[in-house]
C-alpha cells in the first residue's frame, strides 16, 4: 500500500513531567499507527491515529504538527477502509466508512477526500440498488436509486433502474418519468425498449379484458415510444373489436409495411378487407379479399365475397 504518512518523531522539550509524558504518549501512538500502516494494517493504524489526535487536542498548540498530521491522515484511512469493504462486496459497510471519511475530511478541511468520497457514493448506491432489484426487493431498490439521483441527477443508469423497479410495483407515473429521463442521459435504447414492452403488455391485457379503447391507447403509447409491428398489430385488432375501422386500417397497413413476410399476413389482409367493407369501400375490400382467395382457411370465404357478395371486377 502506498505510504500516506511519514513517521513523526517529535522532540520532547523540557516542560513539566506530566506534559512530557502526554506528548510522549501521543507521539508513540502516532508512530505506532505509522508502523501499522506501513505493514498494511489500516484499521489498527486508524485506531492509533485517532487516539493520538485526541491527546494532541488536549495538549494544545505545542502538539500542532502532530494534530495536523493526524487530521490529514484519518480521512484517507476511512476512505481506504470503505473501498476495501466495497471490493469485498460489503456495500453497506463500505458506504458507512466512506461517509465517515467525508465527514472527517469536511471537519479537517481535506477537500480531496471530500471530492473523492462523494464521487464514490453514487456508484456504491447504484450497486446496492441493483442487488436489491435482482432480489426482487423493489421498494428497497427504489430508495437506493433515488439516493443515487440526489447525489448525481444525470445518472442515466439510475433513472433506468428506477424505472424498472417502479414498473414492478405498478407505479407507472414514476416509471415513465424515470425512463424518459434515462433517455436523456445515455440510456435511450434500454429505456425505450422497457417502456415499449410495458405498454404492449398493458395493451394485450386490456384486449383480454375486452377493454378495447384502453388497448388502443396503450398500443399507441408503445408505438410513440418505439414503433413496432407488434404494436401496430395489437392496435389494429383492438380497433376492429371496437369497430373503429379507420384506426384499424391505419394500424394494419403500417403492420404490413413493417412486416411484409409475417406469418399472419393473410389474416391481416382479411382484417383489412372486412374493415374496408364495413366502411363501404368496395374497391379496397375487393383488393384485399383477392389476395387471400388461395388461403386454405380463408380462401373459400374470400372467394364468396369476391364473386357473389361484392361482385369484384
Amino acid at each position: 500500500m502506498k505510504r500516506i504518512v511519514t513517521t513523526l518523531f517529535l522532540s520532547l522539550f523540557f516542560f513539566s513531567a506530566g506534559y512530557a509524558q502526554d506528548m510522549e504518549s501521543a507521539t508513540n501512538l502516532y508512530n505506532t499507527g505509522a508502523m501499522a500502516l506501513n505493514e498494511g494494517n489500516i484499521a489498527e493504524a486508524l485506531s492509533n491515529f485517532e487516539q493520538a489526535l485526541e491527546q494532541a487536542m488536549v495538549i494544545g498548540p505545542e502538539a500542532e504538527e502532530l494534530k495536523s498530521n493526524c487530521q490529514n491522515t484519518i480521512p484517507k484511512l476511512y476512505l481506504s477502509l470503505g473501498k476495501e469493504a466495497v471490493n469485498a462486496k460489503d456495500l453497506d459497510g463500505g458506504l458507512e466508512k466512506i461517509k465517515l471519511a467525508i465527514a472527517k475530511a469536511e471537519e479537517f478541511g481535506n477537500a480531496d477526500v471530500v471530492e473523492e468520497g462523494k464521487s464514490l457514493i453514487p456508484t456504491i448506491m447504484l450497486a446496492e440498488g441493483n442487488s436489491k432489484l435482482a432480489a426482487k426487493d423493489f421498494a428497497g431498490a427504489i430508495v437506493d436509486y433515488k439516493q443515487v439521483l440526489e447525489a448525481d441527477p444525470t445518472n442515466g443508469m439510475a433513472y433506468f433502474r428506477l424505472g424498472q423497479a417502479s414498473l414492478n410495483v405498478n407505479d407507472e407515473a414514476t416509471a415513465v418519468e424515470a425512463l424518459t429521463k434515462a433517455c436523456e442521459y445515455g440510456q435511450e435504447k434500454n429505456a425505450k425498449s422497457t417502456l415499449s414492452k410495458h405498454y404492449l403488455k398493458k395493451a394485450a391485457a386490456a384486449i383480454k379484458a375486452k377493454q378495447f379503447d384502453a388497448a388502443i391507447a396503450a398500443a399507441n403509447q408503445a408505438n410513440e415510444v418505439l414503433p413496432s409491428a407488434q404494436g401496430y398489430s395489437i392496435c389494429g385488432k383492438a380497433a376492429i373489436a371496437a369497430k373503429k375501422y379507420d384506426e384499424a386500417i391505419a394500424a394494419f397497413e403500417t403492420y404490413v409495411s413493417m412486416s411484409p413476410n409475417a406469418r399472419d399476413l393473410n389474416q391481416t389482409f382479411y382484417q383489412l378487407a372486412t374493415s374496408y367493407e364495413a366502411k363501404g369501400d368496395k374497391e379496397k375490400a375487393c383488393g384485399y379479399y383477392k389476395q387471400i382467395v388461395s388461403d386454405p382457411t380463408l380462401g373459400e370465404y374470400a372467394t364468396h365475397k369476391v364473386k357473389n357478395e361484392l361482385k369484384c371486377n
